[in-house]
């Protein structure tokens, strides 16, 4: 998420969901802040209940009746001027996500 800062500079706007509580996302937004590279200036939404994870179909099954139940697979979408989904990065596999180079390719391409 730290990444991403570099696309607000681009004037793209930028939402984060997380199915965490409005507190934990202050922490996080927090704990990124202290890395030396300034905060992060997109707002973090708490989707408690998961509507909007469910919505999009990125709910990971994985953590089900867990504490962290709710967790989506890490997806970004890119949405055209309509406001409709142009491009999605849906990922199994936390650790492999898009570049943030690869994000403003597909970007550029709504132009």
């Amino acid at each position: 998420m730290a990444e991403l800062r570099t696309l607000k500079q681009d004037g793209f706007t930028i939402v984060a969901i997380s199915p965490d509580p409005i507190e934990r996302l202050k922490e996080t937004k927090s704990k990124i802040a202290k890395d030396g590279k300034g905060e992060i200036p997109f707002a973090l939404l708490s989707d408690l209940g998961s509507k909007t994870v469910n919505a999009y179909g990125v709910y990971d099954p994985t953590y089900a009746g867990q504490d962290v139940d709710g967790i989506p697979h890490p997806s970004i979408f890119i949405l055209d001027k309509d406001r409709k989904v142009a491009w999605a990065s849906i990922s199994m596999d936390y650790k492999k996500r898009p570049t943030v180079d690869e994000i403003r390719a597909e970007i550029a391409k709504l132009k």
